[in-house]
């Protein structure tokens, strides 16, 4: 349970306040944005679904998901309504399948980078400052909003590009494979339970300590070491080695 983990956790109040808030904040702009460029990209294909159900908006409200929501305050992770889109109405049929599903693992790289970016450069105003309440506050924040953002964006896009129906991954290949063959068949059908056990195979490898079963986790270790590089590099460039 992430945010009882949280709560539980040693700190201060003021500090896991400060988590929880940039933790909330990353994840729903993160998830939003995800969404919301697939609106966009169908849109610049023709198609204005998305847009003539006010599903262009960054408004939690429009997006907001039950189960998503749920899981996002359980185990740190969730997801958004999916946007409409209508591939009927695209002016190319192919060239807009692949835009709209590629939109949102793109901006999430592009978030991800961008926050790198922000690390390298902000890193040194998390220890210049002294310490008080209200800095505590806003660097327990920014640094949670930074960090945090780096791994979910960078997760999300790998999550995506999974090729297992509903993910923006199957939606790419199929539409470069012929239709009507048993790979679209087969995940239509079994797709989301093949995704269910990929997810509980990773809660059982993380509290067993199996980590090939974990294969998130796995990859977040990668994601936490590009962190670190960059940490490094952050102090060498600001204080030499």
């Amino acid at each position: 349970m992430f945010t009882i983990k949280l709560l539980t956790g040693p700190g201060t109040l003021i500090d896991k306040l400060a988590i929880l808030i940039g933790f909330i904040s990353i994840t729903m702009f993160s998830i939003i944005s995800h969404e919301i460029s697939h609106g966009y990209a169908a849109l610049l294909n023709g198609d204005t679904t998305a847009k003539e159900n006010g599903r262009l908006k960054f408004n939690p409200s429009h997006h907001f998901e039950p189960l998503g929501t749920i899981m996002f305050f359980l185990v740190g992770f969730g997801w958004a309504k999916p946007i409409p889109v209508n591939s009927s109405n695209f002016n190319h049929y192919k060239k807009g399948m692949i835009t709209v599903s590629l939109a949102g693992i793109v901006t999430n790289c592009l978030i991800a980078g961008l926050l790198l970016c922000v690390y390298f450069f902000a890193l040194p105003l998390f220890y210049k400052f002294a310490s008080n309440i209200v800095l505590d506050f806003l660097k327990n924040f920014f640094y949670t909003f930074i960090v945090i953002g780096v791994r979910i964006n960078f997760m999300l896009a790998l999550f995506n590009l999974l090729p297992i129906y509903p993910l923006d991954g199957y939606n790419f290949i199929a539409t470069l494979l012929p239709r009507c063959i048993g790979y679209q068949k087969f995940m239509i059908k079994w797709g989301q339970i093949i995704i269910f056990v990929i997810v509980a195979l990773g809660i059982v490898g993380r509290y067993t300590n199996i980590p090939w079963l974990d294969l998130f986790g796995s990859y977040d270790d990668l994601i936490i070491k590009l962190l670190n590089k960059v940490e490094i590099a952050s102090i060498k460039f600001y204080w030499g080695s």
